[in-house]
């Protein structure tokens, strides 16, 4: 079973996430925030990390960067989320970084997710 990992910091979209995910049959880990992914992430690879980019104390592509140095998790595939398309457009020179622009719908997730793992 493929494990994901969830870091978003709104609750309401962590546990839809997350239940959307099982129901597809796959293992779920949540973390609230960026420090507790990079956590998390270390303790329990995951074989792929779905992240919010605005987030407290650490937001999405800081927590990707810190983990890219890890060579226990330096190659997990990415899928970051958010509200602001201008975040998109930032980052769209990260070609190994799939984006879900909020709101999106279950198929499109679950979509995201079989083009990563």
């Amino acid at each position: 079973m493929k494990k994901i990992l969830i870091v978003e910091d709104e609750m309401e979209m962590r546990k839809w996430l997350a239940e959307a995910l099982k129901r597809e049959g796959y293992e779920v880990i949540q973390a609230e925030d960026g420090m507790m992914g990079v956590e998390k992430a270390k303790k329990d690879p995951p074989d792929l990390i779905i992240s919010d980019v605005y987030m407290d104390n650490m937001n999405g592509f800081m927590m990707r960067e810190l983990l890219q140095e890890d060579p226990q998790t330096e190659g997990t595939p990415y899928i970051m989320i958010t509200g602001a398309a201008e975040s998109v457009g930032a980052w769209r020179s990260e070609t190994d970084v799939e984006y879900l622009l909020k709101p999106f719908s279950v198929a499109q997730l679950v979509s995201a997710v079989k083009k990563k793992i």
